[in-house]
């Protein structure tokens, strides 16, 4: 029992020093890589007449901006890099991207459009899109507050939401509201109330008392609201308030006109 012991930490021992010296091996090999290839990159950067510089010096692109009309008018080019050489490189359409949308919350993200052959970029702007109006400013899915032009979007509902709430839950309720058309078509504004309880105002001067902004059920209790308008506007002459604090135990109350 105790050889068989004593065999048994041998070979135990026997294995940790092969580990180990595998260990060591790989470290010395990844050193070795990236030894070379800092240094083959100094080299290439370190003389003023280096491959890579003279690259950049001879292939400076035109840089164009395309925008729609909703960002015509934004001093794009002034934010991008003077040397517009670095615009070949990998990498540069994020830096590029994270100062736009940094200088400018209207632009939601940035792509650049290389051609080689001609020797040019060209810089796409994707606008945000309002959902809703809030303070004036446009407000978005992404819960992001940013200027508009007027008249450059169409008559979109007015809100009034509470500062201290998260704007990234509204505008995530309020884009999966957006999705159910024939109800988001018909809102005229929306208020939340010092609960966060939401109520909306319909185009036809129905109030709905919407309750709080929980997204997991906003499709669901959308749906089944325009099925109930539907329904009160043919049965009963239309529909002068409808409550929904009471969705998940199954109840909506209906209020119909003239009553």
């Amino acid at each position: 029992m105790a050889a068989r012991l004593r065999k048994q930490r041998v070979a135990l021992r026997f294995r940790r020093r092969e580990q180990l010296k595998q260990t060591i091996r790989q470290g010395v090999v990844r050193s070795a890589t990236l030894a070379l290839i800092v240094g083959f990159g100094a080299v290439l950067f370190a003389k003023r007449n280096s491959v890579i510089l003279r690259f950049v010096r001879q292939h400076t692109p035109r840089v164009t901006v395309q925008s729609p009309e909703t960002l015509v008018g934004l001093p794009v080019v002034a934010q991008l890099p003077q040397n517009s050489s670095w615009l070949w490189f990998p990498g540069s359409g994020w830096i590029v991207e994270h100062g736009l949308c940094r200088h400018y919350p209207a632009v939601r993200s940035v792509f650049l459009e290389r051609h080689f052959q001609n020797n040019s970029v060209i810089v796409h702007l994707v606008p945000r899109v309002p959902l809703v109006t809030w303070n004036g400013q446009g407000f978005d899915r992404d819960g992001v507050l940013f200027a508009i032009t007027p008249g450059a979007w169409k008559a979109l509902p007015r809100a009034v939401f509470l500062a201290s709430g998260s704007k990234r839950e509204l505008g995530a309720w309020l884009f999966r509201l957006q999705g159910i058309t024939p109800l988001w078509s018909q809102v005229l504004s929306l208020r939340q109330d010092a609960y966060g309880a939401v109520e909306l105002t319909l185009r036809t001067g129905t109030l709905v008392v919407w309750g709080p902004t929980e997204i997991p059920t906003a499709g669901r209790k959308a749906q089944t609201l325009v099925r109930v308008l539907d329904d009160a506007h043919q049965h009963l002459g239309g529909t002068a308030q409808a409550d929904l604090r009471f969705f998940d135990q199954g109840r909506i109350i209906v209020r119909p006109k003239g009553r």
